[in-house]
């Protein structure tokens, strides 16, 4: 039997919660460092977060020898290249993703938090699995209870659609604040019917760190996963073994 390609949103109708980031961080890291072959559609419009920081990327590998040098090693050690970013509508992204599919094990999705933005929920619906970053704000937390209850009823009426799961996860967690609030509010998650990850996500300064000319530590990137000195606390390697385990890979 031949392997399927897994489908994958990071998905919230609230910004802000970092899901564009989570998404480039997930798949840098399932692709340089897990050996899959990855691909991310950026659907955010008119932002295109990840196509930009691609963008960006490019650019500084140009200017930069050093960067050049790393990819150089990188791709002797891994022998992967870079990952295809695609940047594309909601109501294109199924059909764009679809051309990717035979080469891929993963496809991240980054989506417009508007379900009413054409293709929108229907994209939501045809992926295999959902995870909603969110965090602790009231109006945030809401919003996302919201988003995912109405996603997880589709899942119950409809169970031949594609989607398998929805989970929530805690992002840009406050260190200042007990693990056992998060915990606790899983547990009430839980008890409503909603399932969340258990793996927290620190509010770290480091995630918004990119690949510069001037430093070889960087955590953010479509070209390198995140340097190891920076990974140690991130959780970010706890997080994707989370995920393995949930997706079956």
């Amino acid at each position: 039997m031949s392997k399927r390609c897994i489908f994958i949103a990071l998905s919230n109708q609230k910004g802000g919660v970092g899901k564009s980031t989570m998404t480039v961080l997930l798949a840098s890291y399932f692709h340089y460092v897990r050996g899959k072959n990855v691909a991310v559609m950026d659907c955010d419009y008119p932002q295109f977060s990840i196509q930009t920081l691609r963008d960006r990327d490019v650019s500084n590998v140009e200017k930069s020898e050093q960067l050049q040098r790393m990819l150089c090693e990188q791709y002797e050690r891994v022998g992967k290249k870079a990952y295809p970013v695609v940047a594309t509508g909601a109501d294109k992204v199924l059909e764009a993703a679809g051309r990717l599919s035979d080469t891929c094990d993963l496809i991240f999705f980054d989506l417009p938090g508007t379900v009413n933005s054409p293709g929108v929920l229907e994209a939501i619906m045809n992926m295999d699995y959902v995870f909603t970053p969110v965090i602790q704000d009231r109006m945030v937390m809401q919003s996302s209870l919201s988003f995912v209850s109405t996603i997880q009823d589709f899942i119950r009426r409809h169970p031949e659609a594609p989607l398998k799961e929805i989970r929530l996860f805690w992002n840009r967690i406050d260190g200042r604040v007990s693990r056992d609030v998060y915990k606790l509010y899983n547990e009430i998650f839980g008890k409503i019917g909603l399932a969340a990850l258990g793996t927290l996500m620190p509010d770290m300064e480091r995630y918004n760190k990119e690949a510069t000319s001037g430093s070889r530590q960087l955590f953010r990137s479509t070209f390198f996963p995140p340097s190891e000195t920076l990974l140690k606390g991130s959780n970010l390697d706890a997080l994707v073994t989370e995920i393995e385990s949930i997706i079956h890979l």
